[in-house]
């Protein structure tokens, strides 16, 4: 895969192991309140970024990458790093004045799998993807991870990429990174979304996460979502490309070459480590 082998850009200098060692999180106001928002801190007590902070990479290889977990599995509070708000803390997402919460119901009683972001990334919506033929929706790039159990609000875990599914929202490109903690009891048999498939009941995870995203706002009354690739999964090859092409477009926010019309909040950024 040669932009991969050959494009080395600055997160793979970054010490993620030892983040990893030092951060904690910071809540204040109550679970489902307007007033909720979790922090995230240094080693220092100081606020800090999810956003920006955060390393990208979890060690010094495309092997691991920090996933930060906004939605545990099995519930319905829509959380997210609030990409407007200063330090980017996560909150629950508002419309209208309401807090918004997921209704599509599975049988999970909820989302059917933990779901967060890739810090560090940014979909750019000036930036036509020639295989989507849609620009970016303008938030870091999200990620669903496959692990057993769930994962608390704000936790940065190391995970394994996958591959990537591409979902088209509202006329925008919408990522959905495929992935899986490094310390799952599959992930080591796991290199690709096609190695998730063979395993027990591998395919029918992979079949609901794209019912769920195809389905989760029609209850809202909006219609189905729709993908690129007819709903196909594309492979960790893929899915590495578009992680190094939505770091190199986060990289241009913060230097001010793309203009920020929306007001997401970039810095000054803390010093992480």
């Amino acid at each position: 895969f040669e932009m991969i082998s050959s494009f080395r850009p600055s997160f793979l200098l970054s010490a993620g192991k030892t983040f990893l060692r030092t951060y904690s999180i910071s809540v204040e106001g109550k679970e489902e309140t307007l007033e909720y928002s979790a922090f995230l801190k240094n080693k220092d007590g100081k606020k800090i970024s999810w956003w920006h902070d955060v390393p990208l990479k979890a060690d010094g290889s495309l092997s691991l990458f920090n996933y930060v977990n906004e939605i545990p599995i099995s519930s319905k509070a829509k959380l997210e790093v609030s990409t407007k708000v200063e330090l980017n803390p996560i909150k629950q997402d508002v419309k209208k004045g309401k807090l918004r919460y997921f209704t599509y119901e599975m049988g999970y009683n909820g989302i059917p799998f933990n779901y967060g972001m890739l810090p560090q990334t940014f979909e750019d919506p000036n930036e036509v993807h020639p295989d989507t033929g849609a620009g970016g929706d303008a938030d870091p790039v999200d990620l669903v991870e496959l692990g057993t159990g769930p994962l608390q609000v704000g936790a940065i875990i190391p995970v394994k990429v996958l591959g990537a599914l591409a979902m088209i929202d509202e006329g925008e490109t919408d990522w959905k990174i495929i992935c899986i903690r490094a310390n799952d009891p599959r992930a080591n048999q796991l290199t690709t979304v096609a190695d998730v498939a063979k395993t027990p009941q591998g395919q029918t995870q992979l079949n609901a996460i794209v019912q769920w995203f195809r389905m989760y706002k029609t209850t809202d009354g909006k219609p189905e979502n729709s993908f690129a690739f007819g709903g196909q999964y594309k492979d960790r090859d893929y899915a590495l490309q578009v992680i190094v092409d939505t770091h190199i477009s986060w990289q241009k926010l913060l230097k001010g070459e793309i203009p920020n019309k929306k007001g997401w909040w970039t810095g000054p950024k803390a010093a992480a480590a």
